[in-house]
């Protein structure tokens, strides 16, 4: 923001209230360059903002301390992994959906963004090996 590429923050305390941040709390963000105190609701949809709002303290009922008022939301991206892992085989396909290969963070196989690209070309190469596969029957 403001040139520097600073992301804008918000304290999820701020961001559940409807107010701006004016400063951050006890979570240090590790962001580098740096991050500017900002109300996140002008980043996305209004829909997608009163979604989230309701999200997020749903979600907190089931993963004790994700509500931390401190917690910082960083632009529009979370910290969040999936608290599932959708089944796959030694294939890496899905383990009861035909021609599905669930990969990455959302389907429980990642952790962060190099993980998931990791687990993504797993799933590419297992993809291609198929095909290859398929095309020598």
């Amino acid at each position: 923001m403001g040139g520097k590429y600073f992301a804008p923050v918000q304290r999820l305390e701020d961001f559940l209230c409807k107010r701006a941040s004016k400063s951050i709390g006890k979570v240090k963000p590790s962001y580098l360059p740096g991050v500017t105190p900002v109300d996140l609701s002008s980043a996305l949809p209004l829909p997608i903002i009163e979604a989230l709002r309701e999200a997020i303290p749903f979600f907190a009922r089931r993963v004790s301390g994700y509500n931390y008022s401190d917690a910082v939301l960083t632009g529009i991206e979370t910290r969040t992994s999936s608290p599932l892992r959708i089944l796959r085989d030694d294939s890496l396909e899905s383990s009861n959906v035909i021609g599905f290969y669930p990969a990455g963070e959302g389907a429980g196989y990642a952790g962060g963004i190099l993980s998931a690209a990791i687990d993504g070309i797993r799933v590419a190469e297992s993809i291609a090996l198929k095909i290859i596969q398929d095309q020598k029957s």
